[in-house]
Protein backbone atom coordinates (compact mmCIF):
# COMPACT_ATOMS: atom_id res chain seq x y z
CA UNK A 1 0.00 0.00 0.00
CA UNK A 2 2.48 2.49 0.92
CA UNK A 3 4.28 1.47 -1.73
CA UNK A 4 1.88 2.27 -4.37
CA UNK A 5 2.43 5.95 -2.77
CA UNK A 6 5.97 5.97 -2.92
CA UNK A 7 5.86 5.05 -6.45
CA UNK A 8 3.29 7.78 -7.40
CA UNK A 9 5.12 10.36 -5.54
CA UNK A 10 8.30 9.67 -7.44
CA UNK A 11 6.90 9.73 -10.95
CA UNK A 12 4.52 12.72 -10.05
CA UNK A 13 7.28 14.82 -11.22
CA UNK A 14 8.04 13.09 -14.70
CA UNK A 15 4.62 12.62 -16.24
CA UNK A 16 4.38 16.08 -17.47
CA UNK A 17 7.67 15.79 -19.98
CA UNK A 18 5.58 13.55 -21.93
CA UNK A 19 4.70 16.64 -23.65
CA UNK A 20 7.93 18.19 -23.80
CA UNK A 21 10.46 17.42 -26.84
CA UNK A 22 12.01 14.12 -27.34
CA UNK A 23 15.16 15.18 -26.12
CA UNK A 24 14.12 17.18 -22.50
CA UNK A 25 11.73 14.23 -22.42
CA UNK A 26 14.76 10.99 -22.41
CA UNK A 27 16.91 13.23 -20.30
CA UNK A 28 14.23 13.41 -17.75
CA UNK A 29 13.97 9.62 -17.96
CA UNK A 30 17.48 8.99 -17.53
CA UNK A 31 17.75 11.51 -14.54
CA UNK A 32 15.68 9.45 -12.17
CA UNK A 33 17.99 6.63 -12.25
CA UNK A 34 20.94 8.55 -10.70
CA UNK A 35 19.64 11.10 -8.80
CA UNK A 36 19.96 11.38 -5.07
CA UNK A 37 16.42 11.12 -3.72
CA UNK A 38 13.98 9.18 -5.11
CA UNK A 39 11.54 11.69 -3.70
CA UNK A 40 12.31 15.29 -4.17
CA UNK A 41 11.29 18.08 -2.31
CA UNK A 42 8.92 18.46 -4.84
CA UNK A 43 7.63 15.10 -5.35
CA UNK A 44 3.47 15.41 -4.90
CA UNK A 45 0.71 12.29 -4.14
CA UNK A 46 -1.98 12.38 -7.04
CA UNK A 47 -5.41 10.54 -7.79
CA UNK A 48 -3.07 7.04 -7.51
CA UNK A 49 -2.61 7.46 -3.28
CA UNK A 50 -6.30 9.45 -3.08
CA UNK A 51 -8.66 6.31 -4.38
CA UNK A 52 -5.88 3.98 -2.98
CA UNK A 53 -6.81 5.14 0.48
CA UNK A 54 -10.15 5.20 -0.84
CA UNK A 55 -9.85 1.03 -0.94
CA UNK A 56 -8.40 1.37 1.99
CA UNK A 57 -10.61 2.96 4.19
CA UNK A 58 -13.51 0.79 2.24
CA UNK A 59 -12.01 -2.18 3.38
CA UNK A 60 -11.54 -1.20 6.80
CA UNK A 61 -14.71 0.19 7.13
CA UNK A 62 -16.96 -2.41 5.53
CA UNK A 63 -18.44 0.28 3.32
CA UNK A 64 -18.96 0.23 -0.55
CA UNK A 65 -16.24 0.24 -2.76
CA UNK A 66 -18.27 2.50 -5.21
CA UNK A 67 -19.75 4.35 -3.03
CA UNK A 68 -16.24 5.44 -1.09
CA UNK A 69 -14.59 5.84 -4.72
CA UNK A 70 -17.38 8.59 -5.76
CA UNK A 71 -16.77 10.25 -2.36
CA UNK A 72 -13.02 10.75 -2.67
CA UNK A 73 -13.32 11.34 -6.19
CA UNK A 74 -15.63 14.58 -6.02
CA UNK A 75 -13.58 15.01 -2.62
CA UNK A 76 -10.29 15.72 -4.02
CA UNK A 77 -11.33 16.91 -6.84
CA UNK A 78 -13.25 19.98 -5.44
CA UNK A 79 -10.66 20.64 -2.63
CA UNK A 80 -6.97 20.07 -3.93
CA UNK A 81 -7.09 21.65 -7.04
CA UNK A 82 -3.22 20.46 -8.80
CA UNK A 83 -1.45 23.57 -8.79
CA UNK A 84 1.49 21.38 -9.73
CA UNK A 85 0.42 20.25 -13.17
CA UNK A 86 1.38 21.74 -16.12
CA UNK A 87 -1.61 20.07 -18.35
CA UNK A 88 -4.74 19.65 -15.97
CA UNK A 89 -6.11 21.09 -13.08
CA UNK A 90 -7.08 18.55 -11.29
CA UNK A 91 -5.77 14.92 -9.68
CA UNK A 92 -8.31 13.17 -11.67
CA UNK A 93 -9.09 12.90 -15.27
CA UNK A 94 -11.97 14.35 -16.37
CA UNK A 95 -13.61 10.57 -17.22
CA UNK A 96 -13.10 9.45 -14.24
CA UNK A 97 -14.77 12.34 -12.56
CA UNK A 98 -17.71 12.54 -15.15
CA UNK A 99 -18.47 8.74 -13.55
CA UNK A 100 -18.15 10.11 -10.02
CA UNK A 101 -20.50 12.35 -10.98
CA UNK A 102 -22.98 9.87 -12.28
CA UNK A 103 -22.53 10.99 -16.25
CA UNK A 104 -20.69 8.65 -17.86
CA UNK A 105 -20.55 4.42 -17.65
CA UNK A 106 -17.90 2.50 -16.05
CA UNK A 107 -16.23 0.76 -18.50
CA UNK A 108 -13.05 2.21 -18.92
CA UNK A 109 -9.80 -0.03 -19.25
CA UNK A 110 -7.65 2.36 -17.88
CA UNK A 111 -4.88 2.20 -15.64
CA UNK A 112 -6.64 3.89 -12.84
CA UNK A 113 -8.29 0.41 -12.04
CA UNK A 114 -4.54 -1.35 -11.45
CA UNK A 115 -2.94 1.95 -9.27
CA UNK A 116 -5.64 0.94 -6.70
CA UNK A 117 -6.55 -2.16 -5.53
CA UNK A 118 -3.35 -3.00 -3.90
CA UNK A 119 -4.68 -2.81 -0.68
CA UNK A 120 -6.80 -5.80 -1.02
CA UNK A 121 -4.15 -7.67 -1.99
CA UNK A 122 -2.31 -7.10 1.29
CA UNK A 123 -5.50 -7.16 3.71
CA UNK A 124 -7.05 -10.59 2.28
CA UNK A 125 -5.16 -13.92 3.03
CA UNK A 126 -7.47 -16.21 0.66
CA UNK A 127 -6.60 -16.08 -2.88
CA UNK A 128 -10.51 -16.61 -3.86
CA UNK A 129 -11.18 -13.74 -1.27
CA UNK A 130 -8.65 -11.55 -2.83
CA UNK A 131 -10.29 -12.02 -6.44
CA UNK A 132 -13.67 -11.76 -5.33
CA UNK A 133 -12.90 -8.42 -3.65
CA UNK A 134 -10.74 -6.87 -6.57
CA UNK A 135 -13.27 -7.46 -8.84
CA UNK A 136 -15.56 -5.85 -7.10
CA UNK A 137 -13.25 -2.88 -6.78
CA UNK A 138 -12.92 -2.75 -10.31
CA UNK A 139 -16.07 -3.20 -12.00
CA UNK A 140 -17.92 0.46 -11.02
CA UNK A 141 -15.71 2.27 -12.81
CA UNK A 142 -13.32 -0.20 -14.15
CA UNK A 143 -16.10 -2.79 -16.00
CA UNK A 144 -14.09 -4.14 -18.86
CA UNK A 145 -12.01 -7.65 -19.82
CA UNK A 146 -9.00 -5.86 -19.70
CA UNK A 147 -9.49 -4.14 -16.42
CA UNK A 148 -10.89 -6.65 -14.40
CA UNK A 149 -8.11 -8.98 -15.93
CA UNK A 150 -5.63 -7.02 -15.17
CA UNK A 151 -6.04 -5.96 -11.35
CA UNK A 152 -6.39 -9.36 -10.66
CA UNK A 153 -3.51 -10.28 -11.85
CA UNK A 154 -1.84 -7.36 -10.16
CA UNK A 155 -2.93 -9.01 -6.85
CA UNK A 156 -2.98 -12.29 -7.53
CA UNK A 157 0.88 -11.31 -7.93
CA UNK A 158 0.99 -9.68 -4.48
CA UNK A 159 -0.44 -12.82 -3.02
CA UNK A 160 1.73 -14.97 -4.43
CA UNK A 161 4.61 -12.88 -3.47
CA UNK A 162 3.41 -12.53 -0.06
CA UNK A 163 3.30 -16.34 0.00
CA UNK A 164 7.04 -16.75 -0.91
CA UNK A 165 6.23 -18.32 -4.67
CA UNK A 166 9.42 -18.60 -6.59
CA UNK A 167 10.58 -15.78 -8.91
CA UNK A 168 10.90 -18.29 -11.73
CA UNK A 169 7.50 -19.37 -11.06
CA UNK A 170 6.16 -15.65 -11.20
CA UNK A 171 7.76 -14.82 -13.99
CA UNK A 172 6.48 -18.13 -16.21
CA UNK A 173 3.30 -17.15 -15.10
CA UNK A 174 2.70 -13.40 -15.99
CA UNK A 175 5.82 -12.18 -17.79
CA UNK A 176 7.18 -15.05 -19.45
CA UNK A 177 8.75 -12.53 -22.49
CA UNK A 178 12.12 -10.97 -23.01
CA UNK A 179 12.63 -7.24 -23.60
CA UNK A 180 15.02 -4.61 -23.08
CA UNK A 181 14.33 -1.88 -20.81
CA UNK A 182 16.43 0.40 -23.20
CA UNK A 183 14.48 -0.31 -26.05
CA UNK A 184 11.32 0.44 -24.09
CA UNK A 185 12.83 3.67 -22.61
CA UNK A 186 13.21 4.65 -26.35
CA UNK A 187 10.20 4.41 -27.69
CA UNK A 188 7.44 4.40 -24.68
CA UNK A 189 4.87 6.78 -25.54
CA UNK A 190 2.23 7.77 -23.04
CA UNK A 191 -0.33 5.01 -22.21
CA UNK A 192 -3.66 5.26 -20.19
CA UNK A 193 -4.64 1.87 -19.96
CA UNK A 194 -4.13 -1.35 -17.83
CA UNK A 195 -1.63 -2.84 -20.28
CA UNK A 196 0.77 -0.88 -18.75
CA UNK A 197 1.22 -3.58 -16.22
CA UNK A 198 3.78 -5.16 -17.99
CA UNK A 199 6.46 -2.82 -17.98
CA UNK A 200 5.77 -2.46 -14.46
CA UNK A 201 6.32 -6.27 -14.19
CA UNK A 202 9.71 -5.72 -16.33
CA UNK A 203 10.98 -3.12 -13.74
CA UNK A 204 9.59 -5.23 -10.70
CA UNK A 205 12.01 -8.26 -12.37
CA UNK A 206 14.86 -5.99 -14.19
CA UNK A 207 15.45 -4.55 -10.06
CA UNK A 208 17.55 -5.88 -7.38
CA UNK A 209 15.49 -3.83 -4.57
CA UNK A 210 12.54 -1.91 -3.71
CA UNK A 211 13.90 1.91 -4.96
CA UNK A 212 15.70 0.48 -8.12
CA UNK A 213 12.14 -1.12 -9.02
CA UNK A 214 10.46 1.95 -8.67
CA UNK A 215 13.46 4.07 -10.47
CA UNK A 216 13.57 1.94 -13.62
CA UNK A 217 9.40 1.94 -13.96
CA UNK A 218 9.42 5.69 -13.84
CA UNK A 219 12.59 6.01 -16.24
CA UNK A 220 10.09 4.54 -18.44
CA UNK A 221 8.24 7.43 -19.07
CA UNK A 222 4.70 7.50 -20.11
CA UNK A 223 2.00 7.53 -17.61
CA UNK A 224 5.16 8.09 -14.72
CA UNK A 225 3.06 8.44 -11.57
CA UNK A 226 0.55 5.68 -12.41
CA UNK A 227 3.66 2.98 -13.53
CA UNK A 228 5.36 3.99 -10.31
CA UNK A 229 2.35 3.75 -8.49
CA UNK A 230 1.68 -0.47 -9.83
CA UNK A 231 5.50 -1.31 -9.84
CA UNK A 232 5.30 0.22 -6.25
CA UNK A 233 2.75 -1.61 -5.33
CA UNK A 234 4.65 -4.89 -6.45
CA UNK A 235 8.29 -4.53 -5.38
CA UNK A 236 6.88 -3.86 -1.35
CA UNK A 237 5.23 -7.40 -1.22
CA UNK A 238 8.99 -8.33 -3.11
CA UNK A 239 11.29 -7.12 -1.46
CA UNK A 240 9.81 -4.75 1.29
CA UNK A 241 10.12 -1.06 1.64
CA UNK A 242 12.86 0.83 3.41
CA UNK A 243 11.91 2.40 6.32
CA UNK A 244 13.61 6.19 5.17
CA UNK A 245 11.31 5.90 2.03
CA UNK A 246 8.56 4.50 4.18
CA UNK A 247 9.12 7.77 6.38
CA UNK A 248 9.60 10.29 3.62
CA UNK A 249 6.34 9.12 2.06
CA UNK A 250 4.32 9.36 5.16
CA UNK A 251 5.72 12.96 5.82
CA UNK A 252 4.29 14.18 2.09
CA UNK A 253 0.69 13.21 3.16
CA UNK A 254 -2.49 14.23 5.11
CA UNK A 255 -2.35 13.40 8.55
CA UNK A 256 -5.91 11.44 7.95
CA UNK A 257 -3.93 9.03 5.22
CA UNK A 258 -1.46 8.46 7.54
CA UNK A 259 -4.04 7.43 9.97
CA UNK A 260 -5.66 4.91 7.81
CA UNK A 261 -2.47 3.59 6.78
CA UNK A 262 -1.92 3.14 10.20
CA UNK A 263 -5.12 1.09 10.65
CA UNK A 264 -4.31 -0.96 7.68
CA UNK A 265 -0.77 -2.21 8.74
CA UNK A 266 -1.95 -2.92 11.93
CA UNK A 267 -4.09 -5.22 10.46
CA UNK A 268 -1.60 -6.94 8.47
CA UNK A 269 1.46 -6.49 11.32
CA UNK A 270 3.21 -4.38 8.89
CA UNK A 271 4.22 -1.37 10.57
Amino acid sequence: MLGTIIGDLAGSIYEYDEFKSKEINLNRRLEVLTKDNLIDDDCFYSDDTILTIAILDAILDGRSYEEVLREYGLKYYKDEPNTKASHFKYMFSPTFIKWCKGQRKGDSAGNGALMRVSPIGYLFDDLNDILRETKKATIPSHNSKLAIKSSSNLNTIIYMMRKGYADNDLREKFYPISRSIEKVRLTNSFDSTCLVLDNCLMALFESSSFEEAVRIAVSLGGDTDTVGAITGSLAEAYYGIPLDLKSQALEKLPEVFVRKLERGYQKIKKL
